[in-house]
């Protein structure tokens, strides 16, 4: 054999040699890679996915929890006895002052339970109520007020006192007078017997 033939011979087994070296790096390489990928799956399938935890509870609104009941004299005329006197009832009032003032009297406005009379006249409105930094309290009814009247000095009298009376029992340190308005405007009187131009205390 001559030596260019020894030589070829000689290079072809180094080259096959190289290639198997490289298939077997690259079968092994193949292997590893598929083993760690099957472990990987496999403690994918062990760990426990962890769990949103609940909401939280939204915090109620203080503004939308009603406030608990709270006892209200109004004062009515018990038709026995013929006077004004006070009838207790349960209202959940409003916190803030003049709100609570309007809830008041719309519930004296409103309230005829058995056995009383109501010396407001039927129909009649609060259409606003304010108080002013003097402690005056305005009172604008509607025009019911005047025009359902019965008329007569006494059930003037007994109408005015049971609204003053309910109001200072209701806020004794808040209000220290009260001015009654008809539809927005200053009256002088209901129905031609109480001056009712200036603001009202309690009658003696």
């Amino acid at each position: 054999m001559s030596d260019t033939q020894e030589a070829v011979k000689h290079n072809s087994s180094a080259g096959f040699s190289r290639l198997l070296v490289i298939w077997g790096i690259t079968l092994v390489l193949v292997a590893v890679g598929l083993g760690a990928t099957l472990y990987l799956i496999e403690k994918s399938k062990q760990s426990v996915v962890p769990t949103a935890p609940p909401p939280l509870p939204i915090a109620a609104n203080p503004s939308d929890i009603p406030p608990p009941p709270q006892e209200v004299n109004l004062f009515l005329l018990n038709t026995t006895a013929l006077t004004l006197v006070p009838v207790k009832t349960e209202r959940r009032l409003h916190a803030e002052l003049t709100k609570r003032l309007s809830q008041i009297v719309t519930a004296l406005i409103q309230e005829t339970p058995p056995n009383f009379r109501n010396t407001i006249p039927r129909g009649t409105v609060l259409n606003e109520a304010y108080i002013d930094s003097q402690q005056t309290a305005y009172l604008d009814f509607s025009s019911h007020l005047t025009d359902g009247h019965i008329g007569g000095t006494t059930a003037e009298l007994l109408t005015i006192t049971a609204i003053l009376k309910t109001v200072f029992d209701a806020f004794p340190d808040e209000i220290e007078q009260v001015q009654i308005l008809v539809d927005g405007e200053e009256v002088k009187t209901l129905v031609g017997h109480l001056n009712l131009s200036q603001p009202l205390h309690l009658f003696e």
